[in-house]
């Protein structure tokens, strides 16, 4: 059993209280979370110290609860942030996951998300090295970068979408995976199921992950995340979109578009209906992955 296990122990009357385990979608009981905070707030699932001793599991709004998954959120609660524990009782902590709206049979995860802004934090925020892989990044928030790597683990249909600098958001690629290897970051058995044509699935899903320190990529002459802006991300050959460079950029001028991130080919951005800035590889609001399972 992990740590906090007096918590578990009272999670058990809660469960009792407040009738969690008759909510429907659910393929195992949702509990305190561990060290849960008495509140919570924006319907997450707590944080801060112990409970009181008459805390209980709020299932409309969530509060005080651990879900195995975004799906399992109810319908009558909020887009937020909710602790999800995929791996039950298992050894591997609960995330921190911003689960979306209901929709399209069930909420999505968020894996990833990068925010278009100058200056350079967002190329900052995504040179991520290969030690910190694993390691959550950011808050899990579509108005801030952030990177929730746990998730790959257990991700099984994923989607990406990006909104362009007018604020259309436009869904760019469907694919499944079977997990992913933790030590290259390489999906496991990835299948294209819409979008994702102009190579965007075999060069952003499909293939390798590189960081600045590790050359995982398809690139035969280099490392993609090193070539451009030490940016870390699942690339090809290198990219159809990167989370924090502007392929119009050299070497002489690394920081051209004065370090905005991230950016989208303009030809794959006219094709899915997005604007452009003019440019070959056009500046986006905003680039974000998410799951299910």
């Amino acid at each position: 059993m992990r740590s906090g296990s007096a918590t578990w122990v009272l999670a058990t009357a809660c469960l009792l209280a407040c009738g969690c385990t008759t909510v429907a979608g659910l393929d195992r009981p949702y509990h305190l979370q561990p060290d849960a905070g008495a509140g919570g707030a924006g319907g997450a699932g707590g944080a801060g110290g112990s409970p009181p001793a008459d805390a209980r599991c709020d299932v409309e709004a969530g509060a005080g609860c651990v879900y195995d998954r975004c799906g399992a959120v109810p319908d009558s609660a909020p887009a937020g942030v909710y602790t999800i524990d995929p791996d039950g009782t298992g050894p591997a902590e609960p995330l921190q996951v911003h689960c979306g709206e209901p929709a399209d049979g069930g909420r999505w995860a968020l894996v990833y998300n990068s925010v278009g802004e100058e200056d350079g934090p967002t190329l900052e925020f995504w040179k991520i090295l290969y030690a910190d892989r694993l390691s959550p990044k950011g808050e899990p928030s579509l108005d801030s970068n952030h990177y929730q790597p746990g998730l790959y683990m257990a991700g099984r249909e994923y989607r990406d979408e990006i909104e362009d600098i007018r604020g259309t958001v436009a869904e760019v690629l469907r694919a499944t995976a079977e997990g992913i290897a933790p030590e290259t970051m390489q999906l496991l058995a990835p299948v294209r199921v819409a979008g994702g044509e102009d190579n965007l699935f075999n060069w952003q899903f499909g293939t390798g992950w590189s960081s600045p320190d590790l050359d995982g990529d398809t690139k035969g002459d280099g490392n993609c995340a090193t070539a451009y802006a030490g940016v870390t991300q699942h690339y090809g050959h290198c990219f159809v979109y990167n989370l924090g460079a502007d392929a119009d950029e050299n070497a002489d001028d690394p920081i051209l578009d004065h370090g905005w991130g991230p950016h989208l080919e303009t030809e794959v951005a006219t094709s899915y209906g997005l604007s452009n800035d003019g440019s070959g590889y056009t500046r986006v609001n905003r680039i974000a992955r998410w799951t299910r399972w």
